[in-house]
């Protein structure tokens, strides 16, 4: 049996911010003992917050390191590596890889893409090169006639923890301001041509059909193999209404606050973006992270694009609005865990994993983790 006593004036419990030693055995928070001072022979980090460590349900960031440039390729394994470097330096010590079963992004064709990138890392975490805990999250574009192709040789990979369902069909839901679409496009490069002929693509590939059908057959799926499942891009009530008969426990993203409410009543985990938050809007221009945690309905922050996002977003939850710290905090982590039925981390309590991250506050209020560990051990 190892075991590791560390101090801090400054632990966020479930309960509140004490200070503390929590004792670790074998990867496992032992005991969380109240004290005024570091006692002998315990790491001593006082002066900086002792925190759990992060749990992010929904990352791009994968596709970044397989295509760091528009055409380039990188390969997957080393894809693997990079992705989870950034995300484990930003205190994510678990990560769910969110990989999109639809379409292209700057040239990244996603069907293509898939079975390299979920190989890649099932290889790396198999030899032991990761240092967060990486699982999946399949994102299920229902408007796809070969989504169920594409989703059934993952039912038995035992990383899959999430499955989302999600229409981005131009004129609904995320992009319902065809106009403010268009603008993101331009400013993005594109040319008029090539934004009409994308727009054009993404409405005549839309069969209502094979839209029903395939989100059917994605809440089956997710009932049979015992996955969670979120709504994507919720808009109105209906969509809401649809999402909890569907057995959807996250409502991730939800475009208005309308629907962040509605979901909330039902008794879902209201998911926000949180670059959103930091950057003080949603860069689509729909509902804003802040005006969602303003408003008390907001459960989760997800790092979507910038993994160092999270742990800005949930000490700017302390700084900015008040909220207390173990309610911030629990926004990136416990409520995360939760929402995907992970029982075993996600708090600094006895019994939990010791998965914890140690921050330094520095100037502008950036929180910088200075070291992370997983199970007892550190990993950063």
């Amino acid at each position: 049996m190892t075991e590791t006593r560390i101090f801090s004036d400054q632990v966020i419990t479930p309960t509140g911010q004490i200070a503390a030693e929590l004792v670790l055995r074998d990867g496992v928070i032992a005991a969380v003992e109240a004290r005024a001072s570091a006692p002998a022979g315990a790491i001593d980090w006082t002066g900086d917050v002792l925190i759990a460590g992060l749990i992010d349900i929904h990352t791009d960031n994968l596709e970044k390191h397989y295509q760091p440039r528009p055409g380039a390729l990188w390969d997957a394994y080393g894809a693997a590596l990079a992705h989870d470097g950034q995300c484990v330096t930003a205190g994510i010590t678990t990560v769910l890889d969110s990989l999109s079963l639809h379409g292209r992004k700057d040239g990244l064709d996603r069907k293509d893409a898939l079975g390299p990138m979920i190989g890649g890392m099932d290889q790396a975490q198999l030899d032991g090169a990761l240092r967060a805990d990486h699982l999946l999250h399949l994102r299920c574009e229902v408007t796809n006639p070969e989504l169920l192709n594409l989703l059934e040789p993952h039912a038995d990979n035992p990383r899959l923890k999430l499955l989302s369902v999600m229409d981005h069909t131009p004129g609904q839901r995320q992009t319902a301001n065809v106009d403010r679409l268009q603008e993101r496009m331009a400013a993005a490069g594109r040319s008029p041509d090539e934004i009409d002929e994308m727009l054009a693509r993404r409405h005549s590939g839309r069969d209502p059909g094979v839209t029903y059908d395939n989100r059917r057959k994605v809440v089956a799926f997710a009932r049979e193999y015992g996955v969670p499942l979120a709504a994507h891009d919720d808009e109105t009530l209906e969509h809401v209404e649809e999402a909890h008969d569907d057995g959807c426990v996250i409502a991730e993203f939800p475009v208005t606050l309308t629907a962040a409410r509605r979901a909330r009543e039902l008794g879902m985990f209201v998911a926000m973006g949180a670059p959103n938050f930091v950057r003080g809007g949603s860069h689509s221009g729909n509902l804003s992270a802040r005006e969602s945690a303003q408003a008390g309905v907001l459960d989760i922050l997800a790092s979507d694009y910038v993994p160092l996002s999270m742990l800005r977003s949930a000490f700017m939850l302390i700084d900015d609005l008040g909220w207390a710290p173990q309610a911030a905090m629990a926004t990136v982590s416990s409520a995360p865990a939760r929402s995907l039925g992970l029982k075993d981390r996600g708090e600094i309590a006895a019994g939990q994993r010791a998965d914890l991250v140690r921050v330094s506050r520095r100037s502008q209020g950036w929180p910088v983790p200075v070291e992370v560990w997983r199970q007892g051990v550190r990993v950063a």
